[in-house]
């Protein structure tokens, strides 16, 4: 004959299932919680600050441009490519930040054109003229700029010219992780990107949300790995490590969009591929997010006004420094690796 279970026992049990039941609750509230969290901070979005230079700002007429579609995933992405007159020394491919629009960096591209380069950009997916619901997640930049390689190595034209890549931000992380992903790509310059997507996102909720980070970073990590499989957290430093191709890792000592705790610059240490060189830009202005292909007094005049209204003298470049990152493609263009 079965025994009725004692006080203590029953005690256990309601309590045991009362766990289970707060537990299971946790995970599910959880899941749907970083589900519901990747469509909030990833919506469908287009970004162009008053400063920026557009393509109705200059002579369309000197630097004439070929609007492209390429598919990534089940969307299509806006892009352009532009020449320059004469034979081309290679295609600079400029990747952007998040939400930033084609003409983001349009001042290097026209210096870049102006050094006899052609250059491709794109919208990433769920950006303004590209398609897409939303832009889904950091490491969607990494496939978009698989898919416009994939768009470039299928050109009878642009798969001739070999190719470099130039990425800012979320652009400079795609172009650390396309070192390992394509081997079409020569050679990278990676400015202010971060090392990991999860791990960008942690630092990132931190700020906001503090210790509640920690206990949904598990579920942020399991999101972005339904989103992305196994193409959701590359390191740069280790697709640096694994492609052994020229990069050069750029950063500014005043950086707070990605600063020492997640930026590729400050992980330096860790890489072991003799082909790449690190710079730290420390001028005072210069050193920040967004400045550090500008001159002192553009850095300087975006800084200290809160809405500029002086595109050409918000966008005056730095010539060192593009002549350095110049000089850095067409290097590693002629070596033969």
């Amino acid at each position: 004959m079965k025994q009725p279970l004692s006080k203590t026992k029953k005690r256990v049990k309601r309590v045991s299932l009362i766990l289970l039941a707060t537990v299971l609750s946790y995970v599910i509230f959880s899941v749907a919680g970083s589900v519901i969290v990747f469509r909030l901070i990833f919506p469908r979005t287009a970004t162009v600050n008053a400063f920026e230079l557009t393509y109705d700002d200059i002579d369309s007429a000197a630097y004439p441009r070929e609007e492209i579609r390429f598919p990534s995933g089940g969307n299509s992405l806006f892009g352009c490519v532009y020449r320059p007159k004469g034979e081309s020394a290679g295609l600079v491919m400029v990747l952007n930040g998040i939400n930033s629009c084609i003409d983001r960096h349009l001042p290097e591209i026209l210096c870049f054109v102006d050094s006899g380069f052609s250059v491709m950009t794109f919208e990433n997916t769920g950006v303004d003229r590209s398609e897409g619901e939303n832009t889904v997640g950091l490491s969607q930049a990494r496939l978009d700029t698989a898919a416009a390689i994939a768009y470039v190595s299928a050109d009878k034209t642009l798969s001739k010219l070999p190719l470099v890549l130039y990425g800012h931000s979320l652009g400079g992380y795609a172009a650390a992780a396309a070192l390992a992903d394509s081997p079409e790509v020569r050679a990278a310059v990676c400015l202010a990107g971060f090392d990991s997507p999860n791990e960008n996102m942690h630092f990132s909720a931190k700020k906001y949300v503090g210790i509640l980070a920690d206990l949904q970073y598990p579920f942020m990590c399991l999101q972005n790995f339904f989103l992305f499989g196994d193409k959701a957290d590359l390191s740069a430093v280790s697709a640096i490590n694994q492609s052994q191709k020229p990069v050069m890792i750029i950063g500014g000592n005043s950086d707070e969009t990605v600063p020492p705790e997640i930026s590729i610059l400050s992980k330096a240490d860790k890489i072991t591929n003799p082909n790449a060189v690190t710079l730290e830009i420390t001028e005072k202005y210069r050193g920040e997010h967004s400045t550090l292909w500008l001159s002192r007094d553009a850095a300087k005049y975006l800084c200290e006004n809160e809405r500029p209204d002086d595109k050409q003298r918000a966008n005056e470049l730095d010539a060192a420094f593009m002549e350095n990152v110049t000089g850095f493609f067409r290097e590693a263009i002629s070596d033969r690796r």
